[in-house]
């Protein structure tokens, strides 16, 4: 059972202020949701911090309704745009009947169907767990264990004994990622490692790690070929993740930095050992 399901904390000001966006756009998960508020319960900065910022969204949202509307020059959609659309909706309000019997080009068929295929496969959501992968790097938790206290080169044997798996973390080029720190994790059921990079240019990354004999870890995205990894990658939240499989373990590296980056950063790795 995951370990969110049995527990329950409240958020701090730091966790509260980074997701902040988040919380008011309810992309939070119900029990996220209810750690928050639990929060802002008892936090009145925080809960200030919340209040000023849903003053400046209906703020800009009545900005835009004032300098959009129909009356406005801006908000007055050109003429063919309008009959476009009026001809559209009026096509909708047909009977389904006539407009199964309307004429339609087979090239124009064809032409819709395509352009279908590529939404489809080009927003298809990606996978439950690499979803969590990127909520939870994105909520920034305090690490247990960083490269000050004991040193880079002692953060992966410091998962010895804590997880029901023994995680081996690929050496990414020191100019490229520096390690932060680490803590235990859990994507979901699945128990986790949880190692933190620095990037250059003021970037980060969070690598999950976690034992997937049965399979059951779908990353869903493209995939792609990155030296001998059979990889994929997910684009969700403002986050690139590349995903790949070492025999049962299955590698989550989710970043703010760009995709062709992210992947030149695993190509120039070392195998996983």
């Amino acid at each position: 059972m995951s370990p969110d399901a049995t527990t329950f904390r409240s958020m701090d000001c730091g966790e509260f202020e980074r997701s902040v966006d988040a919380f008011l756009d309810d992309e939070f998960e119900p029990l996220e949701r209810v750690e928050a508020e639990a929060h802002l319960s008892g936090c009145a900065r925080c809960e200030a911090l919340a209040a000023s910022q849903r003053r400046a969204r209906s703020a800009l949202r009545a900005a835009l309704r004032a300098a959009m509307g129909p009356t406005t020059r801006a908000g007055r959609a050109p003429e063919a745009l309008r009959q476009r659309i009026s001809a559209a909706l009026e096509q909708e309000r047909r009977p389904l009947w006539r407009r199964l019997l309307s004429p339609f080009p087979l090239a124009a068929a064809a032409a819709a169907a395509a352009a279908a295929l590529v939404i489809v496969s080009s927003h298809a959501p990606s996978g439950l767990l690499v979803e969590e992968a990127v909520r939870k790097h994105h909520r920034d938790l305090p690490l247990e264990v960083t490269t000050a206290s004991v040193g880079a080169e002692a953060i992966p044997g410091w998962f010895a004994g804590k997880l029901d798996f023994k995680p081996k973390a690929p050496h990414f080029a020191g100019q490229q990622a520096k390690v932060v720190g680490a803590r235990l994790s859990n994507l979901r059921e699945l128990p986790a490692a949880y190692i933190k990079y620095d990037l250059p240019r003021g970037r980060q990354a969070g690598l999950f790690i976690v034992d997937d004999p049965d399979g059951r870890f779908d990353a869903g995205g493209r995939a792609v070929e990155i030296g001998l990894r059979h990889a994929r990658i997910i684009n969700s939240r403002g986050y690139n993740t590349v995903v790949w499989r070492q025999d049962q373990t299955v590698y989550s590296l989710v970043s703010d930095s760009g995709e062709e980056d992210l992947i030149q950063m695993v190509r120039a790795s070392t195998p996983e050992p």
